[in-house]
């Protein structure tokens, strides 16, 4: 097996930053695992890898989708395989670096091979979806499949939408097929990145503040001015959904920024439980910024055989 590394571990502790310093020293190229950053025009909100980092080192599966379709870990997990054989064709390591569990589950463990889309199917949930509201679907699907309907948060109707068309597809939940049938997994080492509760939060507070100063309200308006349908993912991403609530005049910036750093602090939560599950993960808890060159160091050294 070729060298394969990831680095995994929650929104805003600088995995990208790391990533960065492992890939140029490596002479790497970076495949994105984040179920946001792969839309265009939401770069700035999903914290994308900018123009400058593209320069420094090649990026792939990241901004390439438009932020009205649709796309699931399957189809992740598909090409996400395609740029890490396209990379490792060229004699180069891939630095797969995220923090979606589900992406990096569908890479790494395999994934249920579930039914392609029918669009028949989809169209009748949407029309539920715009008619009766995310709550009725939601409703449908725990009765059906209450462990699938778990593990989505409150506000995701792209993944409710997923289990219930499975589920009318096939008569089983999505849940018993995830667990019986899956793809070939994608060996890796895995490395994961810690902060304590307390400073994360404040990397988040400070990451959204830069971010608002880099045009995140701007982009957020140019999303809303593009008149994508209700379903469009790009409007429900964390983020764009608070700052158009209050370009719409549901809330003051104040309240929609502060909502941003609430559940942006509760993703990371999530987050961090998730990848306590996560089976192989070498783990560095960190405490400052100044520690990102030295990690990424102590992945290389690792993962060659250098160091124990």
């Amino acid at each position: 097996m070729s060298l394969r590394i990831v680095l995994l571990g929650p929104t805003a502790g600088g995995k990208s930053e790391i990533a960065l310093h492992l890939a140029e020293s490596l002479r790497g190229e970076i495949v994105g695992a984040d179920s946001r950053q792969i839309y265009r025009g939401l770069e700035i909100g999903t914290a994308a890898p900018t123009a400058a980092d593209r320069l420094r080192v090649p990026h792939h599966m990241a901004a390439f989708l438009p932020s009205a379709e649709t796309y699931s870990a399957g189809r992740y997990a598909r090409e996400a395989r395609e740029a890490i054989a396209a990379v490792e064709a060229r004699s180069v390591t891939p630095v797969i670096v995220g923090g979606s569990g589900l992406y990096l589950r569908a890479l790494l463990d395999g994934l249920f091979a579930g039914p392609e889309r029918d669009d028949a199917v989809r169209a009748e949930l949407l029309a539920r979806l715009a008619a009766e509201g995310l709550d009725a679907l939601r409703s449908d699907l725990g009765r059906v499949d209450p462990e699938a309907l778990a593990r989505i948060s409150p506000g995701d109707s792209v993944r409710v939408i997923r289990a219930l068309e499975v589920y009318q597809l096939t008569g089983s939940p999505i849940s018993v097929l995830r667990r019986a049938r899956r793809n070939e997994p994608t060996p890796a080492m895995r490395y994961g990145i810690r902060w304590s509760r307390a400073a994360l939060a404040v990397r988040i507070a400070d990451r959204i503040a830069q971010q608002l100063r880099d045009g995140f309200l701007d982009e957020a308006r140019a999303l809303l001015a593009a008149g994508p349908p209700p379903e469009a993912p790009g409007l429900h991403t964390l983020g764009y959904r608070e700052l158009i609530g209050h370009l719409r005049g549901e809330a003051t910036l104040q309240e929609a920024v502060a909502g941003i750093a609430l559940r942006t602090r509760q993703l990371a939560k999530r987050q961090e439980t998730w990848f306590r599950r996560v089976a192989e993960v070498r783990w560095f808890d960190l405490e400052s910024p100044a520690q990102f060159p030295e990690v990424a160091l102590a992945i290389e050294r690792h993962a060659a055989g250098d160091a124990p």
